[in-house]
């Protein structure tokens, strides 16, 4: 009896734990595999992962270097979220044809988009390759040297990998800041066509308002194509290519799921700093999150006004503005969060225990010892170039579209492709606005740079000594002479190399300089990052630690789980704090909010919510309603978006899209108590377009399991 007890504890502790981490695919230990499977998996390894028989992985893709996406039917049909096709959905968008506003539905194969540079890349297999690399790696060898070696084996190895088939492509990634390396392959397809995307006013509901807030009910997805050559090969976009068929795709369940039901996702997630000192994250909230929340807080208001002046200016600014918001609320949820959660001072009584531990043993420990000390001085001598970059980046590479286009080009060749490079651009500038923009950045940059090294010095002459100090006659002059302030003289002409005496490229040239003069000043902090990692894991060996996500195929598992913590926005009250949202808040936050635009509905998306008329095979059998969002305690960060959430069974029950405020810092710190994920139940996704859009074309195509 004892045993039992002691047995059913274990797993209880184990279900308690069981949401952190990103997990690789392949390389699940077997105290990973029995957890998975106490909380309920019922996949095998290799039903998860083969390289010998088609797996759940054969159906997870990247997403254009961005998102995830899952691919549901024999016909290469792929799942992803609204916001990541939003640049997509707008490319194709115009004041006559709306597929922002009203969404879109291609009506057969014929219709399909083609979308210029979207491509996805299939995982084939991931292999460690650490002891290649850092045994390369002589003793002794300086941070430089170790980085020479570590690229030009990193290099070999990639070279040995077998490119016999149509677009493969493969690389080295390191795990664990550089004290791991795996070599991953992949297969990419480049004709990803849309398919299918739902109002924005469902896609994108609750907006900038709902932003990685619960409860939520937006219906975050759209539905791309992957096309291949008529062998199923990788292939250039072509009217004779055909509809992709995978080694394995998703089935769909509209079973649904209950409070403590296994939850799985499968995609790439981006970027995560678990291990980061306690120095390395008060910089991150001063010199990254600070300064992105203020310059972009000035862009953004800009834009806003902009986009409220016509539909044109809306569709041309709306993927940027929404892409630029994202962050932008990110940066303050992350650092409020990591003050709340006194993130820092946890991370300080770490690190006092790993300098006491070292200091037990100094013969076999002592590489760690003053590793503390080494971390602090790092950072204080570094806080002024972080900032300065940081900010560089936020006023002007990411600022003015005008600029950035000049600085991109700038830094690459001059190539006969310039006026194709221009006309694209161009569809999403205006000029009038762009200005404003450079006005106001500018203004600001010089008002928080961190010292005088960082101003562009023939600029600040420029306007010291011709404009009397004057910000807005500089830059009115300067769009008034440059030719990228013209873009139809623009596009006549054929590179760079004949705009040598633009005003523009001067600035741009005079800005890049201002960054280059602080080259060398970053980045010293790595090994001794990487060595603290180290020494925390070796303090704790009985633990498992995962490697920070860094793009690569992962796996994360945890429970659908209601929230018992957060206040809620606008909405029903009972939901607040509910697993999963429903129709009636959906229109409650509509029909409350009547001058927010985040919530205003077209009219077609209204009635049809107002009357209900939902399929029975999409309504949940236990409430009686159809389910819109729900809420898991999966791993979550940037990269996930559009990755499939699966059952026990690896059927899919939704996408993720989203975190949550209260957890914000869960790049850096993963809070078990707090952290949860946001999808959207696939009943609501089916629903949409069965329902409201009448696409039984796309619904044929799946398998679905009732």
């Amino acid at each position: 009896m004892k045993k039992l007890v002691l047995f059913l504890f274990t797993l209880l502790a184990l279900s308690a734990r069981a949401d952190e981490g990103m997990w690789v695919m392949g390389n699940l230990s077997a105290k990973t595999d029995s957890i998975l499977r106490s909380l309920g998996l019922e996949l095998t390894p290799e039903e998860l992962y083969s390289t010998e028989q088609p797996s759940l992985n054969d159906a997870i893709v990247q997403l254009g270097g961005f998102c995830s996406g899952v691919v549901v039917s024999p016909d290469g049909l792929m799942f992803t979220n609204h916001h990541c096709g939003f640049d997509a959905i707008q490319d194709h968008s115009t004041p006559k044809h709306d597929y922002l506003k009203y969404g879109f539905c291609a009506k057969s194969f014929d219709e399909e988009l083609p979308n210029e540079g979207l491509y996805v890349l299939f995982h084939l297999k991931t292999v460690d390759v650490t002891d290649l690399i850092l045994g390369a790696v002589p003793q002794g060898a300086t941070l430089l040297e170790r980085d020479s070696v570590i690229d030009v084996v990193s290099r070999q190895l990639m070279e040995m990998v077998d490119y016999s088939g149509k677009g493969i492509q493969s690389e080295v990634n390191p795990f664990y800041k550089g004290s791991k390396y795996m070599l991953s392959v992949y297969q990419r397809y480049d004709d990803v066509r849309l398919v299918y995307a739902p109002p924005q006013c469902l896609g994108k509901y609750g907006g900038d308002t709902d932003n990685w807030m619960w409860p939520r009910q937006t219906c975050d997805f759209s539905v791309f194509r992957i096309y291949a050559d008529r062998d199923n090969n990788p292939a250039e976009y072509s009217k004779d290519n055909q509809p992709y068929h995978p080694r394995k795709y998703a089935h769909v369940s509209t079973q649904g799921y209950t409070d403590g039901s296994y939850a799985m996702t499968l995609g790439y997630p981006g970027s995560t700093d678990r291990y980061l000192s306690s120095y390395g994250i008060e910089s991150t909230m001063r010199t990254t999150n600070d300064v992105r929340y203020q310059v972009r807080g000035v862009k953004l208001a800009i834009l806003d006004e902009a986009m409220r002046q016509s539909d044109a200016l809306r569709i041309m600014y709306a993927s940027k503005y929404a892409s630029s918001s994202n962050y932008w609320k990110f940066s303050l949820g992350q650092n409020t969060a990591l003050d709340n959660l006194k993130v820092i001072e946890e991370k300080q009584q770490l690190e006092k225990e790993l300098m006491a531990w070292a200091a037990e043993d100094t013969l076999t420990r002592g590489q760690y010892l003053g590793i503390t000390d080494s971390l602090k001085a790092i950072y204080q001598r570094e806080y002024s170039p972080l900032y300065g970059y940081n900010l560089w980046v936020e006023s002007f590479y990411s600022g003015s579209d005008i600029l950035n286009f000049v600085i991109r080009n700038l830094l690459g060749s001059n190539d006969d492709d310039f006026q194709q490079k221009v006309a694209k651009a161009y569809r999403d500038i205006d000029v009038a606005t762009d200005k404003k923009v450079f006005l106001a950045l500018l203004k600001n940059y010089v008002q928080h740079v961190p010292d005088s090294t960082f101003l562009p010095r023939s600029i600040m002459h420029e306007i010291d000594s011709i404009w009397g100090g004057d910000y807005d006659l500089y830059v009115e002059n300067l769009y008034a002479n440059t030719l990228f302030a013209r873009p139809d003289e623009l596009k006549q002409v054929h590179n760079m190399g004949e705009l040598t005496e633009d005003p523009m490229v001067s600035v741009g040239i005079d800005i890049m300089a201002t960054l280059y003069s602080q080259a060398g000043k970053g980045g010293h902090e790595d090994p001794y990052e990487r060595l603290l990692g180290d020494g925390i894991r070796a303090m704790n060996a009985d633990h498992e630690y995962y490697p920070d996500a860094n793009f690569t195929m992962r796996l994360s598992y945890g429970l659908c789980k209601p929230i018992d913590f957060a206040p809620g926005t606008t909405g029903l009250k009972e939901e607040a704090t509910s697993m999963i949202t429903s129709p009636r808040s959906f229109l409650n936050k509509h029909e409350q909010n009547p001058q927010n635009l985040d919530f205003q509905l077209i009219p077609q998306v209204y009635k049809w919510m107002k009357s209900g008329k939902f399929s029975k095979q999409y309504i949940d059998q236990r409430t009686g309603q159809l389910p819109l969002c729900f809420l898991t305690t999966n791993d979550i960060t940037g990269g996930n978006s559009g990755s499939g959430m699966f059952d026990g069974k690896g059927r899919l029950i939704g996408l993720a899209f989203d975190g949550n405020w209260e957890a914000m810092s869960g790049d850096i710190k993963f809070d078990n108590a707090l952290q949860r994920c946001i999808g959207v139940d696939i009943r609501w996704v089916l629903s949409v377009i069965d329902d409201y859009s009448h696409a039984k074309r796309l619904i044929k195509e799946l398998t679905i399991e009732n």
